[in-house]
């Protein structure tokens, strides 16, 4: 690779700035009667792609008006140079201008040309076949090329049939999490579905298959593109569960652990510690017991656990801020799977060891159990603290196998959720009509008593800006004299520290003279960079980390930047029970209709694939007692919004 040379990733590669550098030296230096060889080519293209997407508007901000009308002028005369040489390209010497790319990342445009032109049609099937099996060639850059594909569609599924990696492209199509840089891959026709299972199997028979691949395979779910059988799918499961065994034993994870107890001796509430590597939570018996009332020990899961958060969303749920830039480099994660990382396996340890210990506890102290709690709330409360009647819950009886538990609690769980959107609805229990209601019904249809009860970002116009503010990734945290600091991003630096806008670096400014142009930030009399409004960059802050907003658990300002960002549809308001993190929360362990890693707890006990295991059962016993007392928080705080919004008229 020529480090003199001008190569376009994309709009949003952090070498734009140094390739634009080049980029402007050769423009001022072209001359259309040059004699051009393959590599001078595809760089003017590299150039043209520059220009065409306009990225010297965040880099070259010193460019004129002028300047950019006589360049884009310029770049008329650059593609007619190329689409001159790309139209004499043909069977004869394609293989040898082919050999004398200087570089494998310019097989993507010299693919994209010959099909963008058009020239494949003087490139007989045979000579592609030949160049196809070059041991240079990277097929991906053929296969994002959609014309090049049916022309050469017999072709191509023959060299697929035998590629090693086929499966990985076909994962990586039909399977994998698509980010904003993604790219199409069009397979042909003639690659059909048998064809495709039998490439995953032998790929599943190859010793060096790749186990992140291995968990895609188990994530397919099933589609006009792509299907895998049952066995396939059961050889796939036994090959991760080889794979994650050999792992251990190797001792190739990192090693880590978290402890949760509960303490008579303490008087604190809550102690943290930390022994090695091992966090240890521990809580006070003395502080849980001190209120003998089940809302008291309900309020625990709020104040002493915190499963829900201060704007009474689910915290136990996997947020997108909360993954590393590592994480999502090497996560590998399938589009139907619920993103699991790091930090939601470390909430789920601890909320499942809070639920079941905290359980023990209070039957060994003789106080109302979990299922006695939620109980009480749903029968007593809500019928009569809050006028809400018809509401039950009966629980499993007593020495009922966990078995038995959790199918009478899913059929409980379900009831309740059903009588509560009836209740919205029609302003009462109908038991006629819930009797003949045998729709299934989804979570995001559970309504809500409250109006704009939760906001969302609203398509791609805020993405720039949260990269920017947000991400680790944009650089503006790296600025004297805080190289060396804890910090990772823009936000958290301007919080934490005074920083001089002329200790940028020029390239950082172009980012930083976007925030200023579109008024988030300003620099001071003392030439401190400063964010124009606090609430503002509050509430951008929370829609980016938490990927809600819970509108009424704001101030007065805040909510009234909200609504002047939907005035200017940067988002949008839903009315439900629970927000979208909170369905496909519950999605991931209940249902198998959205994600394909998950529980499946109703599937598995209504179908009776239920496991063999007590341990096991004891841990979806927990599983489903933690979703039902996140359900009752969740219809206490919308109750409970609902009543002080029609208090205040």
């Amino acid at each position: 690779m020529n480090p003199e040379r001008v190569y376009y990733y994309s709009k949003y590669d952090g070498a734009g700035y140094s390739n634009m550098q080049l980029a402007e030296k050769l423009l001022a230096n072209f001359k259309a009667d040059t004699d051009f060889d393959i590599n001078d080519i595809l760089e003017l293209y590299q150039v043209k792609l520059y220009i065409d997407n306009e990225v010297y508007k965040v880099y070259l901000t010193q460019w004129t008006e002028e300047d950019i009308i006589d360049i884009k002028e310029k770049c008329k005369n650059i593609w007619s140079v190329i689409v001159a040489f790309w139209n004499n390209i043909n069977s004869d010497n394609i293989s040898e201008l082919y050999t004398q790319l200087e570089s494998w990342i310019l097989q993507e445009s010299f693919w994209e040309l010959t099909a963008k032109l058009s020239v494949y049609k003087n490139i007989s099937k045979d000579t592609f076949a030949i160049i196809v099996k070059a041991e240079d060639i990277f097929i991906r850059n053929i296969l994002y090329q959609e014309k090049l594909v049916k022309y050469y569609g017999s072709e191509i599924r023959n060299f697929l049939l035998d590629y090693d990696k086929t499966t990985e492209l076909l994962l990586s199509q039909y399977v994998a999490k698509k980010d904003r840089e993604h790219k199409d891959l069009y397979f042909p026709k003639s690659l059909n579905q048998e064809d495709r299972e039998v490439i995953i199997l032998s790929y599943l028979d190859n010793e060096d298959a790749n186990l992140n691949y291995i968990r895609q395979v188990l994530n397919i779910k099933d589609s006009a593109q792509l299907s895998i059988s049952d066995k396939t799918r059961l050889k796939a499961k036994k090959l991760e569960e080889k794979q994650n065994k050999e792992i251990l034993d190797t001792n190739g994870g990192v090693k880590f652990g978290i402890e949760v107890g509960f303490s008579g001796l303490q008087d604190e509430p809550f102690v943290a510690t930390k022994e090695d590597s091992t966090d240890i939570y521990t809580y006070g018996t003395k502080y849980i017991l001190k209120e003998d009332h089940p809302l008291a020990y309900l309020s625990h899961f709020i104040s002493l656990f915190g499963f829900i958060n201060e704007q009474r969303c689910i915290s136990l749920v996997s947020k997108n801020s909360e993954f590393s830039t590592m994480e999502k480099v090497f996560m590998n994660a399938s589009v139907n799977e619920y993103p699991v990382g790091m930090a939601f396996n470390r909430k789920e340890f601890i909320s499942l060891g809070q639920i079941s210990l905290y359980d023990k506890v209070l039957i060994k102290e003789d106080k109302p159990n979990i299922e006695q709690i939620i109980k009480y709330y749903i029968a007593e409360h809500l019928n009569k603290g809050l006028n809400l009647a018809g509401f039950h819950f009966n629980l499993p009886s007593n020495g009922t196998s966990y078995f038995e538990k959790i199918r009478t609690l899913l059929a409980e769980f379900d009831v309740l959720l059903r009588k509560y959107k009836l209740y919205k609805e029609e302003g009462e229990i109908d038991y006629e009509l819930l009797a003949m209601s045998s729709k299934s019904y989804s979570f995001s249809q559970i309504p809500s008593f409250v109006s704009k009860k939760y906001c969302y970002l609203k398509g791609d116009n805020l993405n720039q800006l949260n990269y920017l503010l947000f991400s680790d990734q944009s650089g503006l945290s790296y600025v004297e004299p805080f190289k060396s600091s804890k910090y990772f991003y823009l936000y958290e630096i301007l919080i934490n520290e005074n920083v001089l806008y002329d200790n940028y670096k020029s390239y950082q400014k172009s980012k930083l003279e976007y925030l200023i142009e579109e008024e988030y930030l300003i620099v001071d009399n003392n030439g401190f960079l400063k964010f124009k409004n606090d609430n503002q960059i509050f509430v951008l802050r929370q829609l980016y980390r938490e990927g809600v907003i819970s509108y009424w658990h704001y101030s007065e300002e805040c909510r009234n930047i909200i609504d002047r960002m939907e005035v200017e549809d940067l988002v949008s308001f839903e009315d439900t029970l629970f927000n979208k993190l909170e369905c496909n929360y519950f999605n991931y362990y209940l249902n198998d209709k959205e994600f394909t890693n998950g529980l499946k707890l109703r599937n598995r006990f209504v179908h009776g694939t239920n496991p063999d295991s007590e341990n096991e059962l004891i841990y979806l016993y927990y599983v489903l007692l933690r979703i039902i007392v996140l359900t009752i928080l969740k219809i206490d705080d919308d109750l409970t919004l609902s009543f002080n919004l029609n208090s205040k008229g």
